[in-house]
């Protein structure tokens, strides 16, 4: 099993290779503007290009929760942050961090909430169909 370390050190080398080279990633439809890493979650701010923004919990190894991002067993840790980071883009290209979405308030940051199918979703009976559809692990559960 990765180490949360790893994996704080590949999220880490990605921000710091975006602040240093910018359009290198700009196939992104967003920005990670801060990082903040605690025991078993990283805790990220994410900023759109058209400028909306919120914040993402990220469950690490180490917590047991299910990753809803990976797709295939990761080989490293770098490879767990790139499916990670493709997961993000699907889910901020797909209007993740507009209004469509739901929120959860910590400590004066707003927070996207991950789901089984992605971020959560304000409608109630969507939320319930696509948890429905996708299973308690996820869409890509089958893969492990």
């Amino acid at each position: 099993m990765l180490k949360d370390h790893e994996i704080e050190v590949a999220l880490r080398k990605v921000l710091r290779q975006y602040r240093s080279t910018g359009p290198a990633l700009t196939y992104l439809d967003y920005e990670i503007d801060d990082l903040r890493v605690e025991t078993g979650n990283a805790d990220v701010e994410l900023r759109q290009r058209d400028g909306h923004s919120a914040r993402l919990m990220i469950q690490l190894p180490s917590s047991g929760a299910p990753q809803f991002w990976l797709y295939a067993t990761p080989t490293n840790a770098d490879d767990w942050v790139g499916q990670l980071l493709l997961w993000i883009d699907e889910e901020v290209f797909t209007s993740g961090l507009t209004e469509g979405r739901a929120r959860m308030e910590r400590d004066g940051d707003s927070y996207v909430q991950a789901a089984p199918y992605g971020w959560r979703l304000i409608d109630a009976r969507e939320h319930e169909r696509l948890t429905e559809a996708a299973g308690p692990e996820g869409w890509y559960s089958g893969w492990g």
